[in-house]
């Protein structure tokens, strides 16, 4: 194993339509050099449609492969320069990687990253709720979602691709269109919402979709009132031979 391997982490940004410029040349500045654009729709309740801006809206969907060391500078620049701080800006999060091509790995070896200025505060915990389901289910399972709490949430339309030993273990048919719907929401609230979606879609019955859920490291832009500190340098290295 190579111990000088970058490590990294998935970046997904998520915003209205036309803005992913703005965000890509910010990552250009810090030379990211992995990112995919994905068209989306937002879905949020029309009851909070106002304060959040997310009700059926054109959205950018961005997944960027970073470096570790520069998840919380990206976020700050992302909370700060971008305003995702403010209602129906956007969202943004990142989630481990556990593993990797070498071609990834690779990419950042050799690039001097400074240390990182800012500590970001983590007041809750949250994960990424993923629901892959046939073409048209997606608003029952937003509607049974939001039930029990969800603000909103990102749908991308996509088709389902893969072989007949895939159809069967999985126990979905591959080849129809799919609705991939995207759900951010506290960990604690995970088991509910997933439940909800579950029993309103009817994921049970062959052939009608899968749900899973994926832990998230940090995340800005949602109501929660994020804090960026900046380090003390001095005082970590006093604190360290103390």
């Amino acid at each position: 194993m190579n111990d000088d391997i970058i490590k990294t982490k998935l970046l997904v940004t998520i915003t209205d339509k036309g803005k992913d410029d703005k965000i890509l040349r910010l990552y250009k500045r810090h030379k990211i050099t992995y990112s995919v654009s994905i068209n989306g729709i937002g879905t949020a309740s029309s009851s909070l449609m106002d304060y959040f801006g997310l009700d059926e809206i054109k959205k950018n969907i961005i997944l960027s492969v970073i470096p570790e060391k520069l998840e919380t500078k990206l976020l700050y620049d992302l909370h700060n320069k971008l305003e995702l701080y403010k209602p129906g800006m956007g969202i943004a999060f990142t989630v481990g990687i556990t593993s990797a091509t070498r071609y990834l790995s690779n990419q950042y070896n050799g690039v001097k990253f400074s240390e990182e200025e800012y500590a970001m505060s983590k007041e809750k915990e949250y994960e990424l709720i993923v629901l892959i389901v046939l073409e048209g289910y997606s608003t029952l399972a937003m509607d049974a979602a939001k039930r029990v709490g969800a603000a909103g949430g990102t749908l991308i339309h996509g088709i389902g691709l893969g072989s007949k030993e895939a159809k069967k273990f999985l126990g979905i048919t591959i080849e129809p269109e799919k609705d991939v719907v995207l759900i951010l929401t506290e960990e604690k609230d995970k088991k509910k919402v997933m439940q909800e979606m579950t029993d309103a879609v009817g994921l049970s019955k062959e052939g009608r979709g899968i749900c899973f859920s994926l832990p998230v490291d940090n995340v800005i832009g949602l109501s929660e009132k994020i804090k960026f500190e900046k380090k003390n340098k001095k005082n970590d290295i006093e604190k360290k031979d103390k």
